[in-house]
């Protein structure tokens, strides 16, 4: 595929394999695609509203991960074809971030829920990894399952549960899904983590859901058994790891009642927690900069210090 930097014609985006794998979340098309091609991509990105912030602190940490002098973003390949994660590892860490962005299990929005996420972890003395796991035609459960407890086993030692999984959206329901006693079966029992934090996640895949996540995930196979089997709500148990949850109460892309049920759930099993619903509509707010949620990322540490040192010293 090459590489595409920012001063790659933007067709060559709109044409390649990197587009397919990652969709257009972290470059929302406001206009139309024809009055794109002739610009290039940081012209692009500009005539679009991206931030500058958001922009020049991905292409930097994703140069830091890949060890990588150039200004380059396409070598990031999706579904896993390139590599499972990209590591943000700082010396001293206090623990361990495994982050899994959204996307609604048809690409990885890293440009959002990644790396800018792992970055800001990184100065609150965290080490962190942004996951690449399967999506779009490989998003069969439990595949993408798979992806996270081998990220797990590579990255965490053995037997240790001194880390946090991160998950947004869809990439909250795998991260939740993943600390279930069903998955520690299906994952031959890969050691669940210490914490969970989440940000706007999909947890049920009944009505509530979104519901590209469900048939991505599922297939046609939506019979009420499959449906329950991966709906998070329904599998806490008081081994559940303390869990810190963000969402809109306006949330139109994944209805605020997927957190409502989890936190039910926990509440019933005893399992500590710590829920904000805010009354926004807004979803995909990743780092949460010039939003109602500014500022989540230092609270959330702020547990996971807290959690990480009560239940494992």
């Amino acid at each position: 595929m090459g590489f595409l930097t920012m001063d790659s014609p933007f067709r060559e985006y709109l044409d390649s394999d990197f587009r397919k794998g990652f969709g257009d979340f972290f470059l929302p098309l406001r206009v139309k695609e024809e009055e794109l091609r002739g610009l290039t991509i940081g012209e692009a990105l500009a005539r679009n509203g991206i931030e500058e912030r958001l922009r020049e602190d991905t292409l930097e940490g994703m140069e830091d991960a890949m060890d990588r002098d150039l200004p380059s973003f396409g070598h990031v390949l999706p579904h896993n074809k390139a590599s499972r994660y990209l590591s943000y590892e700082i010396p001293g860490e206090k623990g361990k971030v495994i982050i899994l962005p959204g996307g609604g299990y048809e690409y990885v929005a890293g440009f959002v829920e990644g790396y800018p996420i792992a970055r800001e972890f990184n100065k609150l003395g965290y080490s962190a990894y942004v996951l690449n796991y399967s999506v779009g035609e490989e998003a069969r459960f439990p595949r993408p399952l798979f992806d996270v407890a081998g990220s797990v086993t590579d990255i965490i030692p053995p037997g240790s549960r001194r880390y946090a999984l991160l998950g947004f959206s869809a990439g909250g329901h795998l991260a939740s899904y993943f600390c279930t006693r069903e998955a520690q079966a299906m994952t031959a029992m890969v050691a669940r983590p210490g914490a969970l934090l989440l940000g706007y996640p999909v947890i049920t895949m009944r009505n509530a859901t979104h519901g590209g996540s469900r048939l991505r995930v599922l297939g046609e196979d939506m019979s009420d058994a499959r449906m329950d089997m991966l709906s998070v709500e329904r599998h806490i148990d008081p081994g559940y790891p303390p869990t810190y949850c963000w969402c809109g109460e306006k949330d139109d892309c994944v209805p605020s009642k997927n957190s409502h049920d989890l936190e039910k759930a926990l509440r019933e099993n005893n399992v500590e927690h710590d829920f904000f619903y805010g009354d926004f509509a807004k979803h995909g707010l990743g780092d949460g900069h010039d939003s109602p949620m500014e500022g989540w990322i230092g609270h959330a540490a702020g547990l996971l210090d807290r959690w990480l040192d009560d239940y494992f010293f």
